[in-house]
């Protein structure tokens, strides 16, 4: 088994307040308004803007929605959501709710904009500007199928490949440039007896988890997994990469308890006993913070292994919801928490980037000097930038069907590391899936 036991407990603490995947009790009963804000909405316009979001730093959130309160005289409502954020937030739309204003990933995208629970923003004052001060990947990940600008970015992330360096000096060796390379140095640093489980990852099956990881390593091995029509395309690049996630699970190049380690690995990896891990970019932070990792200082970045050595990008956004009362005021808010407000700052963006280590797609913050300081202090932003311009969209993932295919696949590919299963077994059953899931939402 994985020891997570060592720097544990104030890792796991960090994580599961960073990410706010505690329960709030009575305090946060579904969709109730966090303490502070009711007080407020009594004062300024007399209808509240309604927002709701997820659980990631809610009390920071909702010191944001002061900020934004103060400097536009304004009223909010912020309500969050406890538990699962999107089946949630979708039940109570499909109840009638109305928010101004949503938290949404790609998957929820288009399907919320398609039932008519929240629009697109593309007609929204300054669109041009806002989609020229960003890098082209955010924007693409931004926007819907039809081209339309979806809405306005909470955070930019991407699949990022680490190691520790402190390993790597000890076998000898370089960051792998091919999975065949890596393969090889993870049988090397077991058999030196350098790490017993030298690769670790998200391998949950939870949609920011092991699909996010799939599909990293997917794109870093030049497989489309989807063609422009949506079509699937599982080739050999497809296939090789699931046969060498079996190949480490049968190895026991990953330990045994990979498919329920907590935080997506992460606070497995800051015990220093691994050495290599696909992560969400941010998570690098934690990891060289001595305060939280055992491994603090030694964990580098590096491009990713594959033919491409492409990766997997993506953008968590805000969406503004269908038919607001007052449009303009709606917009306001959108602006405020996903770009520059009124006063020039990127009050909300620059603090996730700063505490947190949340990238995003505009390049204004990203060239920030202070961002900029803060950022190399624990990676390097050489990498970084090589790697998200070399990274890919996943615009399936825009599609309604998508979601559903997405959650039974990553249960199929556990079953198979698992088991004897044939890879072209898994493989035609992925793509007779496809079929049945698009058939459900076909009109």
């Amino acid at each position: 088994m994985s020891k997570t036991n060592l720097p544990n407990e104030s890792i796991e603490t960090y994580l599961i307040r960073r990410r706010a995947l505690m329960r709030l009790g009575a305090m946060a009963g579904l969709g109730a308004a966090l303490p502070g804000l009711r007080a407020q909405a009594q004062a300024k316009p007399a209808t509240p803007l309604q927002f709701v979001g997820w659980q990631y730093n809610p009390q920071i959130v909702a010191q944001n929605v002061e900020t934004f309160e103060q400097l536009y005289d304004e009223n909010v409502n912020y309500q969050l959501i406890p538990g699962e954020y999107a089946p949630i937030t979708e039940t109570m739309l499909v109840a009638g709710k109305k928010f101004d204003m949503m938290y949404s990933e790609e998957a929820t995208l288009a399907r919320w904009i398609t039932a008519g629970w929240a629009q697109d923003v593309d007609s929204m004052p300054d669109v041009a500007a806002i989609k020229a001060s960003m890098v082209p990947v955010g924007v693409r990940n931004l926007s819907l199928p039809n081209g339309k600008l979806g809405g306005l970015p909470y955070y930019a992330g991407y699949g990022s490949f680490i190691y520790n360096e402190k390993h790597l000096d000890q076998a000898k060796l370089q960051p792998p440039t091919s999975w065949a390379e890596f393969l090889e140095q993870a049988r090397q640093l077991k058999k030196d007896k350098i790490v017993e489980f030298p690769y670790v990852s998200a391998w949950a099956h939870q949609a920011p988890s092991f699909s996010w990881s799939l599909f990293s390593i997917w794109y870093s091995e030049g497989a489309k997994v989807f063609d422009a029509n949506f079509d699937p395309v599982f080739d050999d690049k497809f296939t090789s990469v699931l046969e060498m996630h079996r190949t480490l699970y049968r190895e026991r190049l990953v330990s045994p308890d990979i498919f329920t380690l907590p935080q997506e690995g992460v606070p497995s990896y800051a015990t220093g006993q691994h050495t290599f891990a696909v992560i969400h970019d941010y998570d690098q932070k934690v990891l060289n913070d001595p305060k939280l990792s055992q491994c603090a200082g030694q964990v580098r970045n590096a491009i990713m292994p594959g033919a491409t050595r492409s990766t997997f990008s993506w953008v968590s956004m805000y969406l503004m919801g269908a038919g607001a009362a007052d449009p303009d005021r709606a917009w306001n808010l959108l602006r405020f928490f996903g770009g520059k407000a009124k006063d020039g700052q990127y009050h909300v963006i620059k603090r996730w980037a700063l505490q947190f280590g949340l990238g995003t797609p505009y390049t204004e913050v990203m060239n920030d000097p202070e961002v900029a300081a803060s950022f190399k202090s624990w990676k390097d932003t050489d990498v970084a930038l090589q790697q998200l311009q070399n990274s890919t969209p996943r615009d399936v993932g825009k599609t309604l069907w998508y979601q559903d295919w997405d959650w039974y696949m990553m249960g199929a590919v556990q079953d198979y590391i698992r088991g004897s299963q044939p890879t072209s077994a898994l493989v035609a059953d992925l793509h007779k899936q496809v079929g049945v899931f698009k058939a459900r939402y076909a009109t």
